[in-house]
């Protein structure tokens, strides 16, 4: 018997097969906002893992690959910014890297850096779902 087939016969759901949730790393120093986050993920269908940093941004993706990155542009240590999409990029590939900041030359930054999309801070949960289910398609 498959992994899948025993973890969607132990959800009680025999013979199925379970499909796997796509998984979004969110980056974000603040933790009060990286849990608000990732509850609203979570109750949209997707597994996250939070990471406060750069540097447990890289740990995290050496671990897994993500189906999208949310990441905060102004983290306070390196890497951050430009230097850590590439160094996401070198270690992922090209997955989908969404800047979400409140700060309004974060933007240009991110354009530079060829991030692939945008999501200024505050938003509304509404913008962030439809964000991530669109570049989990």
């Amino acid at each position: 018997m498959a992994e899948d087939d025993r973890r969607a016969e132990s959800a009680g759901v025999p013979g199925e097969r379970v499909k796997k949730r796509p998984l979004v790393l969110v980056v974000d120093d603040d933790a009060d906002i990286a849990d608000s986050i990732g509850d609203v993920l979570r109750g949209g269908g997707y597994d996250v893992e939070q990471v406060g940093d750069g540097l447990a941004a890289l740990a995290a993706v050496a671990r897994a690959k993500p189906s999208v990155v949310l990441l905060d542009w102004r983290l306070p240590s390196e890497p951050a910014g430009s230097p850590l999409v590439r160094k996401l990029r070198d270690a992922c590939g090209h997955v989908p890297i969404v800047v979400l900041s409140a700060d309004p030359q974060s933007l240009a930054e991110a354009r530079e850096a060829h991030v692939s999309d945008y999501l200024p801070k505050p938003f509304d949960v509404r913008d962030l779902l439809s964000l991530v289910d669109e570049h989990c398609e």
